[in-house]
C-alpha cells in the first residue's frame, strides 16, 4: 500500500507526461475540479489507492483520445 506522498508523485508524473513536461499545465490540471472525476481535484484523490487509480485511469483515457 502506498502513502499519500507516493500517490501524489504517481499522479503528478502521469500528468506531466500527458502534458509533455509542461509542468505549469500539469499543476493547473491537478489543482482544478475535473468533470470526469465528479468535479473533484486530482490532488484531492491521493488518500486511497482506489481514488489514485481512478485519476491514473482518467489520464490514460485522455492519452488515448477518450473524453470522459
Amino acid at each position: 500500500m502506498k502513502n499519500d506522498e507516493e500517490r501524489l508523485v504517481a499522479i503528478t508524473k502521469a500528468a506531466q507526461e500527458f502534458f509533455v513536461n509542461d509542468n505549469e499545465a500539469a499543476q493547473r490540471w491537478l489543482n482544478h475540479p475535473i468533470h470526469g472525476l465528479g468535479l473533484k481535484r486530482p490532488v484531492d484523490m491521493i488518500h486511497t489507492d482506489e481514488d489514485t487509480e481512478i485519476v491514473l485511469n482518467l489520464i490514460g483515457c485522455l492519452e488515448h483520445g477518450m473524453f470522459v
